[in-house]
């Protein structure tokens, strides 16, 4: 959700302390942008105002990790002015739907936007879930993000 809020990571080290982008901090599969001498040791995340916003997941039970999470974020009064959405487990890190909000933000219907979720992603196939099943639940995830952020 961080990442779709445009949030700031606070990373504080024997050099003092650095703001790091939400975009910037992870790096990999569990590495972050964090130093070996830092520690994380603030979020920030701005505030919302009237934008809607929603985070759904979908995973096998209840304590798994998220096969696919989506979080979106829609700013706007009647029309969307600007989206974010943040797609999880759809690559190495944590990744913008840029094609889905760039759409959204375009005009396209909720549907329209959703389908393009999944462009550009390279999920993992594993225990959990196939590549092709993980595109599948960000486009259906996105949707429903969408839909209860406010998108219309």
């Amino acid at each position: 959700m961080i990442l779709a809020l445009h949030g700031e990571l606070v990373a504080r080290g024997p050099k003092g302390d650095r703001a790091i982008a939400a975009r910037d901090f992870f790096t990999g599969v569990w590495q972050t942008a964090l130093e070996p001498d830092e520690m994380l040791v603030e979020i920030r995340v701005p505030k919302l105002g009237s934008a809607g916003w929603s985070y759904t997941k979908m995973n096998r039970r209840a304590q798994d990790w998220a096969t696919v999470a989506v979080a979106a974020v829609v700013h706007g009064n009647g029309s969307v002015e600007r989206a974010s959405i943040a797609l999880t487990n759809m690559g190495a890190t944590t990744l913008r739907a840029t094609a889905a909000e760039e759409a959204l933000v375009g005009g396209a219907s909720v549907a329209d936007a959703a389908a393009l979720a999944a462009d550009g992603t390279e999920p993992a196939s594993d225990t959990a879930a196939s590549s092709d099943f993980r595109r599948h639940l960000a486009r259906v995830l996105t949707r429903r993000a969408l839909e209860e952020a406010g998108a219309h």
